[in-house]
């Protein structure tokens, strides 16, 4: 049902609203206290006095004067803390002045509350902001957790609530050491640093004990170095008692404040005789501190510790761009690095230092003349000296970085090992960097082509960038730069037929295609760079042909890649030396070069010489008889064939020679006892006491192992001629072996 209102009832409740908005309140319209506290205090369970922190209620700028004397409001711990309400201070405050609440202003009701009673003005302007401060001192009496005041505002304009203004925890001190320090016989350590955990957590006085590991003494401690800092500030640090034992004594006294407290302990450290290498670990106690082990310093040996930040793979053949990662040299303890000697880098005859650069020093006084060092380089050496010298004696360790700009040969690759010796460090070895060839070459497929023959089929080859960029455009060989060209150059004897087909088939490097020439009388291909790649890239070379004259020998035929665009550092350069060319000659080995002016070769086909007519090989061997026949002509061996487990045994040397491998191509492996043989592209391997044939990789069982007999290695007979595809006849009755091949 729906009520209806005349229209004066409306306006009588309208009336009556704005009335009230204007009638005055009778008591405070409402809570006009800003409450904060400047900061949080930690103390002990049984901490008892000045928190030193200070609770403050401030009247809202926008509600001044609305403290009046005798309003009361009551402030209250939780139980069991306890107030100790003497000296608790309480005052009001304006910008003119302060009022303290004294005497029936400041009540303690009960352990736990406080009733406070704004004192009437007196030397204050209560027409100003005005604040109220407590300055709270209790006792915690056991108590653990949040200490809270809790403000009951009563017929005052406070605003009520709960303020936590401290914690309260277990007392006790954190012990650490700000860092390890490395030491010698004698040393400082890292400094030992022992916090309060809580406010109180120490006494007024306080004795530590510092005790070193066995056969470390404390070497002349005294007071000074000893640091009271925080609330220890106006402590006192007696007479330390225990040096030149393992055991120091420190006391300490008026370790009071109103902040928590810290000691800085700077440990001076001896080790005797029998002293172990490794952590020196310091035992820390006292009443309030409780127990605590700390390493403070690393006892170590005379020397050096020296490392590199990172092994770089370095492209051989060039100069630009060929430089180590930071090489650091650090003492381990003070002085180790002589000064006034010769600290000496030796490297691989294969590498040159060009330049030595991002030079670094510190600690120890050190004074080096890197300068100096630099200008003195000339690039044809392997070796560097660093003349170590100090501008006072030293008294913390010293630490040196470089880095190393290399020439390395352009056949060479591996790791490149420095030796650095002298100034008092003994000789050591470190990998500063790998060598990488910049290109590989390699045969598509294997391919025999025949003495005398002309315009013979050879194999693709294919020459791939080890690194982006490795194939330069332009080459630091002249004071300018020259052309870059990759050249594949042919043994003496074979030429190529006809140009081949040069075409980029991986990356994105750019020849010029167009421009592809053989030199020098048809025994040299030349490539020359158009653009270097981005994506390390792959060379093809398609339609080889080959002539081989007739005073080629047989055996593997070799080609080499090199050529400007590959090799930068050989004789026909200027040099290279302080990052720039160094303007040498052709005719000299200039700074940075070397007479390699090709990489390492690769077989891209086998000669082999035309038979007239196919023959047949054969051998026989009679067993216990040194002499045997090979084709029907007699030979003598220096030991005797035999007969174990119904297999013959031969000599390693003569059962290859009857198979027709010549001498040069049986190896022997003492390490792995290992029997090599090798005839055209078949390589058969044998190993003592195995029994198993490996032919061209591939593993193959047999029923009896070779062995060793009078310093001899024996090789089954049967089955090394099968291995080479010769057959085998047994003559029981004249005890004889013989092979067809």
């Amino acid at each position: 049902m729906y009520k209806i209102r005349s229209k004066k009832f409306t306006i009588l409740l309208t009336l009556i609203f704005v009335l009230g908005i204007m009638l005055p309140l009778a008591g405070p319209a409402s809570a006009v206290s800003v409450n904060s506290v400047d900061r949080l205090v930690a103390v002990g369970s049984d901490y008892n006095g000045v928190l030193g922190n200070t609770l403050t209620l401030q009247e809202d700028s926008n509600f001044i004067t609305h403290f009046q004397a005798g309003q009361s409001f009551r402030v209250t711990l939780p139980s069991p803390m306890k107030w100790n309400a003497a000296a608790t201070v309480v005052s009001i405050s304006s910008a003119a002045g302060v009022d303290t609440f004294t005497g029936t202003n400041k009540l303690l009701v009960s352990d736990q509350t406080l009733e406070l009673t704004i004192p009437a003005v007196t030397n204050r302007n209560a027409a100003q902001q005005e604040f109220i401060t407590i300055a709270p001192s209790i006792d915690v009496n056991g108590a653990v957790g949040d200490i809270t005041v809790t403000i009951d505002a009563r017929d005052s304009a406070i605003t009520g609530g709960v303020i936590i203004i401290g914690r309260a925890g277990a007392a006790a001190g954190i012990v650490v050491a700000e860092s390890v320090k490395n030491i010698g016989e004698v040393g400082v350590g890292g400094i030992i640093r022992i916090d309060e955990t809580v406010l109180g957590a120490f006494g007024a006085a306080e004795t530590l004990t510092l005790k070193l590991p066995t056969n470390f003494t404390w070497d002349d401690m005294a007071a000074s170095d000893i640091v009271l800092a925080g609330g220890f500030a106006a402590g006192t640090v007696g007479t330390l008692t225990g040096n030149g034992t393992r055991t120091l004594t420190v006391p300490l006294t008026n370790l009071t404040g109103t902040s928590r407290g810290s000691i800085y302990i700077t440990p001076k450290i001896k080790a005797g005789k029998n002293a172990s290498f490794g952590d020196i670990e310091v035992s820390v106690s006292g009443p309030d501190v409780g127990d605590h082990d700390v390493v403070v310093a690393k006892y170590v040996d005379w020397g050096v510790d020296i490392k590199i930040k990172e092994v770089k793979e370095l492209l051989a053949g060039k100069f630009d761009d060929v430089k180590t990662e930071k090489i650091t040299i650090e003492e381990n303890v003070v002085a180790s690095l002589i000064a006034n000697r010769n600290l000496s880098i030796s490297l691989p005859d294969w590498v040159k230092i060009t330049d030595i650069t991002d030079t670094a020093q510190s600690g120890g006084n050190l004074n080096i003349n890197f300068t100096a060092i630099r200008n003195g380089l000339d690039g044809k050496e392997s070796d560097l000296d660093i003349r170590i010298s100090r501008s006072a004696a030293p008294t913390t360790t010293g630490k040196i970085e470089f880095k190393l700009a290399l020439s390395i040969e352009g056949d060479k690759s591996g790791d490149i090992v420095a030796t650095i010796k002298g100034a008092g460090v003994e000789a050591t070895q470190l990998v500063i960097a790998k060598a990488v060839a910049p290109v590989t070459l390699s045969p598509v497929a294997a391919a025999d082509v025949k003495i005398g023959v002309q315009n013979q089929d050879a194999p693709d080859l294919l020459i791939t960038e080890s690194k982006k960029g490795a194939l330069e455009v332009t080459a630091e060989t002249t004071a300018t730069g020259a052309k870059g060209y990759v050249t594949v150059t042919l043994p003496a004897g074979v030429v190529f037929a006809a140009t081949p087909k040069v075409s980029v088939v991986e990356g994105n490097l750019d020849i010029e295609a167009e421009n592809v020439r053989l030199t020098e009388s048809d025994t040299v291909l030349s490539i020359p760079v158009k653009a270097e790649s981005t994506k390390a890239s792959t060379i093809k070379i398609t339609g080889v042909k080959l002539t081989v004259n007739r005073t080629v020998p047989e055996g593997a035929l070799k080609v080499k890649v090199g050529g400007s665009a590959v090799i930068e550092n050989s004789r026909g350069s200027v040099g290279w030396l302080r990052n720039t060319t160094a303007g040498g000659n052709s005719a000299d080995i200039d700074a940075g070069e070397f007479a390699t002016s090709n990489i390492a070769s690769v077989t891209i086909a086998n000669v082999v010489t035309p038979a007239p007519v196919d023959t047949k090989r054969t051998a026989s061997f009679v067993i216990g008889s040194t002499t045997y026949t090979v084709g029907g002509v007699a030979a003598t061996m220096d030991v005797a064939p035999y007969v174990k487990d119904g297999r013959t045994y031969l000599p390693i040397r003569f059962a290859g020679q009857a198979l027709g491998v010549a001498e040069e191509n049986i190896f022997w492996d003492n390490a792995t006892r290992t029997a090599t043989l090798i005839k055209g592209d078949r390589v058969v391997q044998f190993t003592v006491g195995q029994k198993a044939v490996v032919i061209n990789g591939t593993r193959v069982a047999i029923d009896v192992a070779p062995e060793i007999t009078n310093k001899r290695t024996m090789l089954p007979f049967r089955h090394i001629a099968t291995a080479f595809g010769a057959s085998v006849l047994w003559d029981a009755t004249t005890q004889t072996v013989t092979m067809e091949l």
